[in-house]
């Protein structure tokens, strides 16, 4: 399987990576996590068996990336960042097939939650599987920065992150979003997750108005990068997408 590195223009051209499926039956979209990029070692993983099931799969790296390697606080926007998800989606509803899915992980999947219930899209997704997926974002600003937003950025092992983005992260309830989402949504989260704990799995379905399926993985941890979950993980998403054609 060929896979290749591409441009999709927007205000800044979004870096991103296709692997293209000649008989596609769908186009699905890989929003990554809050410290990746278009080259996450999980979709990396999942796009072989995906595309053999006859999807073209495209991952991207959101704007905010671009920063990783110069040593300065990243701005990280939910609003900014469902832009640019917009932007891709549009990209793939227009060159590749138009019927569309997202696969959100950690924080890819809180953006894909956030673009669904607040921007108006005019494509069709038919569905989201949601991975690892905080809901309540003050708990996830809170891990990143457990002594409290003091100055003017936070650092996060290798990487910082101005105050201004963790409190705008901070202010917006995604809780009370969720009932505005209007696409099918597949969750999945490890039991073990101590990053983003389980219970937010739970109010993710408990707040949903659209049909959804939940799958606690029992031995899971926060990444899910173990191949006896990639696989799991694999199995529920693929018939996640067989029921949303």
């Amino acid at each position: 399987m060929s896979y290749r590195t591409i441009t999709i223009p927007y205000g800044q051209p979004i870096d991103a990576i296709v692997y293209p499926c000649a008989e596609s039956i769908g186009t699905v979209v890989y929003s990554h996590g809050l410290f990746s990029s278009k080259d996450a070692y999980k979709i990396h993983q999942m796009a072989p068996t995906l595309h053999s099931h006859g999807y073209t799969v495209i991952s991207f790296s959101y704007g905010y990336t671009r920063h990783y390697t110069r040593n300065i606080p990243l701005t990280i926007s939910l609003p900014q960042c469902a832009d640019e998800l917009n932007a891709v989606l549009e990209y793939a509803a227009n060159t590749y097939n138009p019927n569309l899915h997202i696969i959100g992980s950690s924080m890819g999947g809180a953006i894909a939650l956030y673009y669904v219930a607040t921007v108006p899209y005019i494509f069709t997704i038919k569905s989201i599987s949601l991975i690892a997926t905080p809901v309540h974002l003050s708990h996830l600003v809170r891990a990143i920065a457990p002594q409290g937003i003091l100055g003017t950025y936070v650092t996060a092992g290798e990487y910082s992150i101005t105050a201004e983005s963790l409190q705008q992260m901070e202010s917006i309830q995604l809780e009370k979003l969720v009932p505005r989402v209007d696409v099918p949504v597949c969750i999945i989260h490890g039991q073990n997750d101590d990053v983003v704990p389980v219970n937010h799995a739970h109010d993710i379905q408990q707040n949903l108005c659209v049909p959804h399926t939940t799958h606690i993985i029992p031995d899971g941890d926060h990444t899910l990068t173990h191949q006896k979950h990639v696989d799991t993980i694999l199995e529920y998403i693929h018939s996640w997408l067989k029921l949303h054609p």
